[in-house]
């Protein structure tokens, strides 16, 4: 009979017993991902223009621009023409190298015009975040064709935005 208690002794020892203590904790924790994205819906007519006309404020693009860094954000536009040339206006030039008319042009972005230098100007300089959805602003373009004389041909320039944290 020793034999036996002295077995049921050892595995109850090895099988260990749980006891509740009074009190207890539990950590939860989870992440966010970090957010940094821009992204462009050109208008219908951003490739179409005509640029025999005069156009004022005609919207050719829709920004989104999502952002939860705690520092806050960046937005530039760079335009592919005037940073070519250095300058500080945006420009349309031809995409047949033997013709060399321009025809300038402006833009205002949320509002506000945009001002080039160097062919780089900064939009958006933001110490918060954006909403879960982010911050929309019309990009919109203005100029005067219907003097400009241009030579039969196809004219472009090309926009970059970038966004980047602080």
């Amino acid at each position: 009979m020793k034999k036996i208690a002295l077995a049921v002794l050892m595995t109850v020892g090895t099988i260990g017993l749980v006891f509740a203590a009074p009190t207890a904790t539990l950590t939860l924790q989870g992440s966010v991902p970090g957010v940094l994205d821009i992204s462009v819906t050109p208008a219908a007519n951003a490739t179409s223009l005509d640029l025999t006309t005069d156009q004022s404020n005609l919207t050719v693009a829709t920004v989104t621009e999502r952002s939860n860094q705690k520092n806050g954000y960046t937005v530039t536009l760079q335009s592919a023409n005037a940073a070519a040339s250095g300058g500080n206006t945006a420009y349309f030039k031809s995409t047949d190298a033997t013709v060399s008319d321009t025809l300038n042009y402006t833009l205002s972005y949320g509002g506000t015009g945009v001002a080039f230098t160097s062919g780089v100007a900064t939009i958006t300089d933001t110490t918060g975040k954006t909403t879960g959805t982010g911050t929309t602003n019309n990009l919109n373009i203005s100029y005067t064709g219907s003097t400009a004389n241009l030579t039969a041909s196809t004219y472009s320039d090309t926009l970059t935005f970038t966004i980047a944290a602080k």
